[in-house]
């Protein structure tokens, strides 16, 4: 089994101390998740409803197996950074802004967005189960902007869950 390493690359606007020891926290623990036998075959058993995956150059195409999905997940290799290297690295590049909006955060192009109060009150695991929909962004995949029926079976989302549900059924001591 090929492991994934997880790196902070950037994180702006962690001012305090223990913002950036939450991020470490959470990078931790999606580093145990993803790594775990139990994440891959949820992802190759997984009913994707939605496998949309678009390229840099904005051509959206569909991936039909699974085991292609699992293999771009593992793979590290993020939209934008002008390498098309497959390092099995997955590069994070987190910023913490502040917005009256409803939603926890975004992407754009490689970096993640958190809302800094949403990241200061969520707990790690829905933390680190929303960087792992906004990566999947990050390395191409897609879903409906609406809330539609397939939306929550899409890669992003649903791999955020399959992510959620391992860690909602297990302790992490280094999380205390």
């Amino acid at each position: 089994m090929r492991i994934i390493k997880v790196k902070l690359n950037r994180l702006v606007n962690f001012n305090r101390k223990r913002d950036i020891e939450k991020a470490k926290k959470v990078q931790k623990l999606i580093e145990v998740v993803i790594n775990s036998n139990e994440f891959r075959e949820n992802v190759i058993s997984a009913d994707f409803k939605d496998r949309r995956f678009r390229k840099e150059n904005g051509t959206i195409y569909e991936i039909v197996e699974n085991g292609s999905i699992l293999n771009l997940i593992i793979g590290g290799n993020e939209q934008y950074d002008n390498d098309d290297t497959i390092d099995f690295e997955w590069d994070f590049q987190i910023v913490l802004y502040r917005s009256f909006t409803g939603e926890i955060g975004h992407r754009s192009k490689d970096t993640i967005f958190t809302k800094k109060k949403k990241f200061r009150k969520m707990p790690y695991k829905d933390l680190a189960s929303h960087w792992i929909h906004e990566y999947m962004h990050v390395i191409g995949f897609t879903h409906d902007f609406k809330r539609t029926k397939r939306r929550a079976y899409s890669v992003p989302y649903l791999v955020g869950e399959i992510a959620g549900d391992i860690m909602k059924s297990n302790d992490y001591d280094f999380l205390n």
